[in-house]
């Protein structure tokens, strides 16, 4: 059901499987939360406002259900279909016009009609095309390309500008951390020993999951990890848009590690002549 929170604060719902989101949603007092929806961190008190179809999965499933149509191909198909049972019928009814007229034998005339109905309906020119299409098929999976349903072959043919759904379509709906890039006085176990220190594993935050998902394949970076003492965590919030943690490293030494937005922590900075310039991405 979908409901309307009334109560609480603090609660954060994995839409994915309904917007395509990876990130999880905060709500707030008197948000919406829909059917199919996780929670994915903390709780509210909420009144069910909608149930069934009325609710925002339901309309959804109505939609993609009305949106099912004949493709381009199967509606070629009906049309030459049609254009060969009307040239038949006209052919008949000029037949038993012409037999009529010279007299001629009754069931020679419905006899020869027949003949020329059965001749004329196209009767496996579906399967002739059918046949064509699984060749395209498995051309097409022969370079990695799933075809699930044949029409789609020649729908595809005619594409000028292909729109698609992202997450769990092209991408695997699933966050993780790419080759990092640190500045030149540092290196990449140092910053994902960072990140990793800035994240709690305990809130199951997708992107602190991703970061000790990441640290785990980096055997080096993740045994420093229980050298360091914390002695204050701040968490993320959309105010600051940063997390920050207090603590001491393997020297006893007072340490500050922030992890957040690029502009958040850009503005630590102070100088803006120390900011870096663009950053180079790899694959570009």
């Amino acid at each position: 059901a979908d409901v309307k929170l009334i109560k609480g604060s603090g609660l954060e719902c994995d839409e994915s499987a309904l917007t395509g989101e990876s990130l999880p949603v905060e709500k707030h007092l008197l948000d919406e939360a829909y059917t199919g929806a996780v929670v994915s961190r903390g709780e509210m008190t909420a009144a069910v406002e909608k149930t069934g179809l009325k609710t925002f999965f339901g309309k959804t499933a109505k939609l993609i259900e009305e949106a099912k149509s004949k493709s381009h191909f199967e509606q070629a198909l009906i049309r030459i279909g049609n254009y060969l049972i009307i040239m038949a019928v006209f052919l008949i009814l000029i037949i038993l016009i012409v037999g009529m007229f010279r007299h001629e034998n009754l069931m020679e005339i419905l006899r020869f009609a027949l003949v020329l109905t059965v001749a004329s309906i196209p009767v496996a020119l579906p399967a002739i095309l059918t046949v064509t299409m699984a060749v395209g098929a498995a051309n097409l999976a022969r370079k990695q390309a799933i075809v699930r349903k044949l029409a789609a072959i020649e729908e595809l043919a005619g594409v000028d500008v292909l729109c698609s759904d992202k997450t769990g379509t092209l991408t695997e709906n699933r966050l993780s951390v790419a080759e990092p890039l640190p500045a030149p006085a540092y290196d990449k176990d140092e910053v994902l020993l960072y990140a990793a220190l800035a994240s709690q594993q305990d809130n199951h935050d997708a992107i602190d999951d991703a970061i000790f998902e990441r640290l785990k394949r980096n055997g080096d970076a993740a045994e420093h990890l229980s050298q360091f003492t914390i002695d204050q965590f701040t968490p993320f919030d959309p105010v600051r848009k940063r997390t920050e943690v207090r603590g001491r490293d393997h020297l006893d030494l007072p340490v500050v590690i922030s992890k957040g937005a690029p502009q958040a922590i850009f503005a630590l900075l102070g100088d803006p002549q120390s900011r870096p310039g663009k950053i180079p991405q790899p694959g570009r």
